[in-house]
C-alpha cells in the first residue's frame, strides 16, 4: 500500500468516526409534564424549571434548543420540565400563563420566578444560579 493510499484510508476512517458521532443524538434530559405527573415533580425536587409551550408557536421552537442546552449542562442541579399548554390547560390557567414560552422556576414546590419569552441562554443561566444559591 502506498502512503497516500495509507493517508486515504486514514483519513477515510477518521471522517467516518466524525459522522457516526455527529449522527449520535444526545440524550434528551428534560421531562415531559403533564397533569398527572405535573404536582408530584414540582413538589418532590428542590428546583424545578418549566418550559410552557405549543406546536404552533414559533418562538418556542426557538427556545427549545437554548432550554435544552441549560438543561443539559444544569441537569444534576435542576430538574428541567416541559409542558404543552394545549394540551395541559387548567396548568396553564393555574399559572396565568398567558404568553408562550414562559418558564416557570419553583423552589421547594412554591413558584418563585417567571420568564416571558424566548430568553438568551445568558439570562436562563443567570436565573437559575439565582436560586442553586
Amino acid at each position: 500500500m502506498s502512503e497516500i493510499d495509507s493517508l486515504i484510508k486514514e483519513i477515510s476512517q477518521r471522517l467516518q468516526k466524525k459522522a457516526e458521532e455527529f449522527g449520535k443524538k444526545k440524550e434528551d434530559v428534560t421531562i415531559t409534564l403533564n397533569e398527572q405527573n405535573f404536582d408530584e415533580i414540582i413538589r418532590n425536587n428542590r428546583l424545578v424549571l418549566v418550559d410552557c409551550w405549543a406546536e404552533w408557536c414559533a418562538p418556542c421552537h426557538l427556545y427549545e434548543p437554548i432550554y435544552k442546552r441549560v438543561a443539559e449542562k444544569y441537569k444534576d442541579k435542576a430538574i428541567f420540565g416541559r409542558l404543552n399548554v394545549d394540551e395541559n390547560p387548567k396548568i396553564a390557567d393555574k399559572y396565568n400563563v398567558l404568553n408562550i414560552p414562559t418558564t416557570l422556576i419553583f423552589v421547594n414546590g412554591k413558584l418563585v420566578d417567571t420568564l416571558i419569552g424566548a430568553v438568551d441562554e445568558e439570562t436562563l443561566e443567570s436565573t437559575i444560579n439565582k436560586y442553586l444559591k
